[in-house]
């Protein structure tokens, strides 16, 4: 019950409960609500959306897709699949987290390392992105800090040439969540990737949810293959993020976002249905990735527009 409490209290409230009253029979409970869309979210869910309503919900103007629906005469998130629809209150709330106010929020570069047994032990959820290299991770993980210290931007500092991340680099959110940045697969990987990275995956048990980025230029390549068979192989639920959204057509984006959906379809047991697509440059997305960071790592509830 400690995570519920947790939980709650980012939210200004307190729970009561009564001895023997578990987390899994709480979100148990909760997952057969009628309050909205999202149960609650644990590191041990393949899939950490309840689907409570099955009802089509307009998709909030914060996700990108909401804009290339009207183009494509399928649904892009398949129908009968829980979509992540936080309401506008929600995308404000989760905003905190990532905005170092005082000290409960500050975020701070707390550790670099190419080998496990080097990283910090705590007590707070991870997340993990991951992609090939020059796919734009170091972009993005730098817009989702955007109003992180200036020493901590300097950590993101993005370059030109691919695969200038080495080794696990990880980013603190206050006590709310831990982000590792990790190794791009692909041109100019480290010779140590496959220790560091496989390692890291079978024995980091504060992980919730991986994040594999596809570039929307260039769509799925043969490189990008290998982050998505490595988490199929090693049973890892992940979220698909295509980033760059801003440099390519709508066209082609709706070409390149349905190619990999259908690649989801047919190879993926563990990727979750809803893709995120988001524009470093822009902003695009942006917000909505941030709510779900904060929604997967414990931090608030969704219960949706």
């Amino acid at each position: 019950m400690n995570k519920f409490r947790r939980l709650l209290g980012n939210q200004g409230m307190v729970v009561l409960s009564k001895p023997g009253f578990t987390w899994s029979k709480l979100s148990a409970l909760l997952s057969n609500t009628t309050l909205g869309s999202f149960g609650i979210s644990t590191s041990t869910n393949i899939q950490c959306l309840s689907a409570t309503d099955q009802k089509k919900t307009q998709l909030t103007p914060y996700n990108p897709i909401s804009e290339l629906q009207p183009f494509v005469a399928v649904p892009i998130i398949p129908e009968g699949t829980a979509s992540f629809n936080p309401a506008e209150s929600e995308i404000k709330f989760a905003s905190k987290f990532f905005t170092p106010k005082d000290e409960s929020y500050k975020i701070k570069h707390i550790k670099t390392a190419a080998e496990i047994d080097k990283l910090p032990k705590y007590d707070i959820p991870e997340v993990a992105f991951i992609g090939r290299s020059n796919v734009g991770k170091s972009s993005l993980i730098h817009t989702l800090f955007s109003k992180a210290p200036i020493t901590v931007l300097r950590k993101l500092s993005v370059s030109s040439k691919p695969g200038r991340t080495k080794a696990l680099q990880l980013y603190q959110a206050g006590g709310a969540f831990t982000l590792v940045d990790m190794p791009g697969y692909g041109h100019n990987m480290p010779s140590y990737f496959v220790n560091c990275v496989e390692t890291y995956f079978q024995k980091r048990t504060k992980l919730v949810r991986s994040f594999i980025l596809i570039d929307a230029v260039m769509g799925i390549t043969e490189t990008d293959l290998i982050g998505l068979q490595m988490m199929e192989e090693m049973v890892i639920p992940y979220v698909l993020v295509l980033t760059k959204i801003d440099k390519v057509n709508r066209h082609q984006l709706v070409r390149n976002l349905m190619s990999v959906m259908n690649y989801r379809d047919e190879h993926s047991r563990f990727c979750l249905p809803q893709p995120f697509l988001v524009s470093a440059h822009s902003g695009a997305g942006i917000e909505l990735l941030q709510t779900f960071i904060a929604y997967v790592t414990g931090n608030m509830l969704v219960t949706g527009s």
